[in-house]
């Protein structure tokens, strides 16, 4: 092992001599070859990045259709019996009620397995994270910052909220001054 160790600083010692030795035009010449090298060497790591690059993009579009497919096809079903009850004569008003509560109940499933979760916040106290205050009344029964009506249903999707509840909101009556 010494020998090897012993050959090395001799590779080392001798490369440094013939450095040293080199003429300035000499000296010039390969320190742009190394100059070249090296920027030969940056210009591959470039272009394996942006191949990376391109390669993530073009996985990142194929997996947002792959998701919108799966969506898609899910609700398909829902569309399916939409157009099946468009088409369909209801002898009385019960029979359309029942087949609209059908669809819905199809509609509530095919949500459910998406884990969407529908929330009527009617009663609770105002979160902006949550609700959309579309306007207020004045009520001194009911605490102030109380949604007092549901205008429109909120959606969550695993908890992280796709669409706020908007919503009515109680607040104190103003005193009105002379």
């Amino acid at each position: 092992m010494k020998s090897k160790d012993k050959s090395a600083k001799e590779n080392e010692s001798t490369e440094e001599v013939k450095e040293v030795n080199l003429t300035p035009e000499e000296q010039i010449e390969s320190l742009k070859s190394e100059v070249e090298n090296s920027n030969e060497q940056i210009m591959r790591v470039a272009a394996d990045f942006d191949n990376f690059r391109k390669r993530v993009e073009r996985d990142r579009e194929q997996q947002t259709l792959r998701v919108k497919g799966e969506v898609v096809s899910r609700f398909l079903e829902v569309i399916d019996t939409i157009d099946k009850a468009q088409e369909s004569s209801y002898p009385d008003l019960e029979s359309s009620l029942e087949g609209i509560s059908g669809i819905q109940k199809l509609v509530s499933a095919f949500m459910e397995s998406l884990n969407v979760e529908k929330y009527v916040p009617k009663g609770e106290s105002f979160d902006f994270r949550f609700h959309e205050a579309l306007t207020t009344v004045e009520d001194d029964k009911i605490e102030p910052e109380t949604i007092v009506d549901v205008i429109q249903s909120g959606y969550k999707l695993e908890g992280e909220v796709l669409r706020p509840a908007k919503v009515v909101v109680s607040k104190k009556r103003e005193e009105k001054g002379e």
